[in-house]
C-alpha cells in the first residue's frame, strides 16, 4: 500500500471509531434510563400489591363491622316489641 492509502485508512478508521462511540453513548444511555423505568416499575406493582392487600384487609373488617350492627339492628327492632309484652304482663 502506498503512504497516502494507509494514510486515508488510518483516517477512516479513526473516524468510525468516532462514528461507533457517538452512536453508543445514547443508546447506553437509553439503556440505563430503560433499566431505570423497569425498576420503578416494579417497585410500583409490588406497592400496589401491597396496597391491594391493605385495602383486602379493610373490606373484610367493614363486612365484619356491617354483620355487627345488622345484628344490632334486628336485636333494637325486637326490643320494642318486647318492652311492649313486657308492660302488657305488668298491667294484668
Amino acid at each position: 500500500m502506498t503512504v497516502a492509502l494507509e494514510k486515508e485508512v488510518r483516517e477512516l478508521r479513526r473516524r468510525l471509531d468516532l462514528a461507533e462511540t457517538r452512536l453508543s453513548q445514547p443508546e447506553g444511555r437509553f439503556e440505563f434510563i430503560s433499566g431505570q423505568l423497569r425498576d420503578v416499575q416494579l417497585y410500583m406493582y409490588a406497592r400496589f400489591e401491597d396496597v391491594d392487600k391493605r385495602f383486602d384487609q379493610v373490606d373484610k373488617r367493614f363486612e365484619q363491622v356491617e354483620t355487627r350492627l345488622e345484628r344490632v339492628e334486628g336485636k333494637i327492632d325486637a326490643l320494642p316489641r318486647v318492652i311492649a309484652e313486657m308492660l302488657a304482663q305488668r298491667q294484668t
